[in-house]
């Protein structure tokens, strides 16, 4: 076997830069089965699926229910949960339910997976009352949220899935013209 001067410092170099890199990897939050990590907390996507399944069993012929609007409302009712511990708000059901029978969310009531997403939004809508906008915003700003970029971009000061951005790294080619 042949040395070479400085080869073996570059194979360890080599080692401890892979290591640290696989190391991070295992750390960084990318289970692909999770959509979003809010905080320690975690939503995956068997949860997304059976949350847009229930909902759209409530509602009318030919309407449709946005993956995206079941994430955003899963995102915001787990901050809101975050935020009222932190802040000793307290939610009960009766005031969910009190607030979701003044809107078009009531038939999610009666259905048991789609009840979870009603009180999410219902959470969002009490925290929101109890802090004002601006206390709110302030709070969701300080949160850690990291949404699997497959589901789009997060807005880091309100935590919202924007639309017209793309959570790819890669950019399509400029047009050629001939």
């Amino acid at each position: 076997m042949r040395f070479f001067p400085g080869a073996t410092a570059q194979r360890a170099a080599l080692a401890v830069a892979v290591s640290a890199a696989l190391l991070a990897a295992g750390c960084a939050n990318a289970s692909p089965g999770v959509v979003a990590y809010v905080g320690e907390d975690q939503i995956t996507q068997r949860e997304v699926e059976t949350a847009t399944a229930a909902v759209s069993s409530t509602v009318q012929e030919g309407q449709t229910v946005s993956q995206e609007a079941i994430v955003n409302a899963m995102i915001q009712g787990e901050l809101a949960a975050q935020i009222a511990v932190d802040q000793r708000i307290a939610i009960t059901d009766a005031q969910r339910d009190a607030f979701l029978k003044t809107t078009n969310l009531a038939p999610l009531l009666f259905v048991a997976d789609a009840k979870t997403i009603a009180y999410d939004v219902a959470d969002q809508q009490i925290v929101l009352q109890k802090l004002g906008e601006s206390g709110f915003l302030a709070e969701l700003e300080k949160r850690d949220v990291t949404l699997n970029p497959r589901y789009g971009v997060l807005d880091p000061k309100q935590k919202i899935v924007v639309t017209d951005q793309s959570g790819s790294l890669s950019r399509p080619a400029a047009a050629q013209t001939p």
